[in-house]
């Protein structure tokens, strides 16, 4: 009974006082937002100052403005909520970023503040025009472990990752060559440039393609007195897809939440469009990265007996 009054608590308070939890949008739509409700938006990550996305979890009909030191540096409106990439200049390090989310009675909610990580200079040396810059083959993922580089006979390459040094190497002729390097960690940059001692060439940057699906959720379906729960824990930021299996025949997967943090929790009755639930039925979920790379499916157990969801809700985004 632990759980249930644990969920039952952040049930009130997501309902009473809209400080909202990670339920899917057709829950929202039951609630009767009062005027005076404030949203707090949901920033996922690191930002460094090579970083020129973020993703913000956001609210329907609710403005999201960023501002740097008192300047606004983005600022939307989104009628819909969910995970959004938000596409931002590029900050120094140390500046403080600003989030936060107004409704449209004009009620600004708690701000979110991130500290901008310094990844270091990537060279302070100055722009040389008699430097070829590299040609770098193919893209770089975070499954790499290998890049091939063009460059000219004596020319010394650089592979960088902000100021970390990735790999140096002087070309004894012309043509391409092979790399090794560790692998890099998914959408940070990985800039190639060749250098002297007195200047530098044009600078080529690579951002690393995420290729890594989730690990497999981790998923309980928890039967008690007054409910039936389904608890997934899994990689905060995906989104947790959810797909009914029936006798009758298998669903289609559904939109259920994003894990704003290691976990999130559902009732039964939440799950749109299924009016009828037969014992022996089961539930599949996955979890769904930014990059659309899918987790291994996870299955809960059988359900136990006949269940009719109250809530009725026939929608879903």
């Amino acid at each position: 009974m632990k759980k249930t009054r644990q969920y039952f608590t952040a049930f009130l308070l997501a309902a009473v006082f809209i400080t909202v939890a990670a339920y899917p949008q057709n829950v929202y739509a039951k609630w009767v937002v009062p005027k005076e409700a404030s949203f707090e938006p949901t920033v996922f990550g690191r930002i460094t100052t090579q970083t020129d996305k973020v993703r913000v979890y956001v609210y329907g009909g609710t403005a999201l403005k960023v501002t740097a030191g008192g300047t606004v540096i983005f600022q939307k409106t989104y009628q819909r909520e969910g995970k959004k990439t938000v596409r931002l200049p590029l900050q120094k390090a140390h500046t403080k970023l600003k989030f936060t989310l107004t409704t449209k009675y004009g009620i600004t909610g708690y701000a979110v503040v991130k500290t901008v990580k310094d990844d270091g200079a990537v060279s302070k040396k100055k722009l040389s025009p008699s430097l070829k810059k590299p040609r770098v083959d193919g893209e770089v993922t975070d499954k790499s472990t290998s890049v091939r580089v063009y460059a000219k006979k004596g020319d010394t390459l650089y592979i960088k990752n902000g100021a970390k040094l990735i790999k140096k190497a002087k070309y004894k002729k012309s043509g391409y060559q092979n790399f090794s390097i560790p692998r890099q960690k998914a959408e940070t940059k990985l800039t190639f440039y060749t250098a002297d001692k007195t200047g530098r060439s044009a600078y080529v940057v690579k951002e690393v393609k995420d290729v890594t699906p989730p690990k497999k959720p981790e998923v309980a379906f928890t039967f008690e007195d007054d409910g039936t729960w389904i608890d997934v824990k899994g990689e905060v930021g995906c989104d947790i897809y959810i797909r009914h299996n029936s006798k009758k025949g298998t669903g289609r997967w559904k939109y259920m939440g994003t894990l704003k943090g290691m976990d999130l929790g559902f009732h039964v009755d939440d799950l749109p469009n299924i009016t009828w639930i037969d014992a022996g039925d089961t539930f599949s979920i996955r979890l769904v990265d930014d990059a659309w790379n899918k987790s291994k499916i996870a299955t809960t157990e059988a359900v136990k007996e006949d269940w009719h969801p109250m809530s009725g809700n026939n929608s879903a985004r």
